[in-house]
């Protein structure tokens, strides 16, 4: 009986902590998405910004599509494709600033920015 009541209390412990499956094991080393400076947010032409969002774009496309990432162990797929989507929308708002808004969705460029340095990260393990 002691044995199944520390089972089920170590279960839900476990399943008490907010850990996502991509996160799960991994080093803390993550972005924060709230109040962080994005280094895409830095760019002062749209034109620039626009050339670096689709760069990062196009590189995160060509990874998801890798045998690597697709067979990995590692969170490398997930984060290539979440790369992919969030560059995507920012390089679709950006196409033309002067319908939409002068400047792009500021959460959006963040995490752009951060599921590209996340994909990166492991990508050179």
């Amino acid at each position: 009986m002691r044995v199944v009541r520390g089972g089920v209390l170590g279960a839900a412990l476990l399943l008490s902590v907010p850990a996502s499956a991509a996160e799960f094991g991994t080093p803390q080393n993550t972005c924060r998405l709230a109040g962080d400076s994005s280094e895409l947010a830095n760019y002062q032409s749209i034109r620039a910004l626009r050339g670096e969002v689709w760069t990062r774009f196009e590189h995160a496309a060509e990874v998801s599509k890798s045998e690597r990432a697709i067979r990995s162990l590692s969170p490398l797929f997930l984060w290539a494709n979440e790369a992919k989507i969030s560059c995507a929308k920012v390089y679709g708002s950006l196409r033309r600033p002067t319908k939409w808004r002068k400047r792009p969705d500021f959460v959006m460029l963040q995490k752009c920015d951060c599921f590209y340095q996340r994909m990166t990260q492991y990508l050179g393990r």
